[in-house]
């Protein structure tokens, strides 16, 4: 059988049964979504990290005894590990080993559809391997079957001296400040239209492409998988109001996220700090719901992006795991909306918390004045045109608009 993967697991002195369940199932997950096949499973208790291992001898030792009853191919160890510590364990266990920022790297590789994203997989990729090119250039190769990849479409010739790598990612840095200008310059044409903008961030595989989709009419690629969109994504909706507004989706979190993939991803994690609001997406159905809130909130503090938060979306509340987690989601300090993107539930009651979270910026008014095209003209541009009414040479228009903008009209606020 191909891709044959001895995993190995890392607990903690001190972590909890619980955690160490919950880990070994995200990095099953995360192993699931390469389509790899885990043959056996070592659970090893880390009472000391070894600078040289990591693991113990000992237990280094139990590893290749796996290895060789099983066949394994290849070992995927769910810590981070060093250059030499991986030089390492692949002499001790006779076959090549991946830690977890390498499985993240390769799926972020296989998902990576825009050419900005691979941009910055391929420079990320390439920080990863610099280090590692003293033990591994035999052996690298472009084919995806395995997490370095061994098979797949096509085969990568990477035998890359440091200072050829260098070179390719100061061009990648280039290409990439290219594409940022440009996804800078698009940002500042929607801010200067004045439409209000949201973003959905969120866990790995919550449900946010799949609520943009229903939201939007749009037909971004959402499946059950992780990662599965690692694009931003921007669309337009109405919202019951008639006001319009913008909507991106955007990567999702995962715990412990390689500090290198979060810098790759700052242009697409902009998105979430440019937007007016947020809505976190949480799965009610995951075993650590709260936990990935935590985790989302916690990576929201980092980019400074916490305070924007104004919606939570309690997502597949047709398959909730525990009535604690559930309950302790509900008790958000957010407006919270629940949602069944499986039964069609819930997309009205978000349209409406996201119009109650443009109220602070927008303000509803009414204006009475000599029909005048410019104005009506004028309206439209600025804000939402909801009612227009003709009298004797007379009009009166309803509408929503900034209250940044509303001053220079002559006003009268609806009450």
């Amino acid at each position: 059988m191909e891709n044959r993967v001895l995993l190995i697991t890392v607990r903690e002195s001190g972590e909890s049964e619980r955690r160490s369940f919950l880990k070994e199932a995200e990095i099953r997950s995360l192993i699931s979504t390469l389509g790899l096949n885990i043959v056996y499973t070592v659970h090893i208790t880390l009472k000391e990290a070894r600078s040289s291992t990591l693991i113990g001898k000992g237990q280094a030792e139990q590893a290749r005894e796996a290895v060789l009853a099983f066949e394994a191919e290849e070992a995927i160890i769910d810590a981070s590990i060093t250059p030499r510590q991986e030089k390492n364990l692949e002499e001790a266990l006779g076959i090549p080993v991946s830690d977890r920022e390498a499985v993240i790297l390769s799926i972020f590789f296989q998902n990576a559809r825009s050419r900005e994203a691979r941009l910055q997989i391929e420079k990320a990729e390439a920080e990863y391997l610099r280090p590692r090119l003293a033990n591994r250039e035999a052996r690298l190769s472009q084919q995806r079957g395995g997490v370095r990849g061994a098979k797949g479409e096509g085969e990568r010739k990477i035998e890359l001296e440091r200072r050829m790598i260098d070179t390719r990612i100061h061009q990648l840095d280039r290409e990439i400040k290219a594409s940022e200008n440009v996804r800078r310059t698009q940002r500042s044409s929607r801010e200067r239209s004045g439409i209000f903008t949201f973003a959905l961030v969120g866990y790995t595989n919550a449900g946010k492409s799949t609520i943009l989709n229903a939201l939007t009419g749009a037909e971004t690629l959402a499946e059950d998988k992780l990662f599965a969109t690692l694009d931003t994504t921007t669309r337009s909706m109405k919202l019951p109001s008639g006001q319009k507004v913008l909507l991106s989706d955007t990567v999702g979190f995962i715990s412990d996220l390689p500090k290198g993939l979060v810098k790759a991803f700052s242009s697409t994690l902009e998105e979430a700090l440019s937007a007016e609001a947020l809505i976190i997406v949480a799965d009610a159905s995951h075993p650590d719901a709260v936990g990935c809130l935590k985790e989302t909130e916690k990576t929201l503090e980092e980019l400074g992006a916490k305070d924007k938060v104004k919606i939570l979306v309690i997502n597949k509340t047709d398959s909730i795991y525990d009535d604690i987690s559930y309950a302790a989601l509900r008790s958000s300090p957010y407006a919270v909306v629940e949602t069944s993107m499986k039964n069609g539930e819930g997309m009205e009651n978000l349209k409406k918390a996201m119009e109650r979270a443009t109220d602070e910026a927008f303000e509803d008014i009414v204006i009475s004045s000599p029909c005048s095209a410019s104005l009506i003209s004028d309206l439209y541009r600025d804000g939402t045109v909801k009612e227009i009414e003709y009298g004797d040479g007379e009009v009166t228009v309803k509408a929503r608009l900034r209250k940044s903008i509303a001053g220079k009209y002559l006003v009268f606020p609806i009450n």
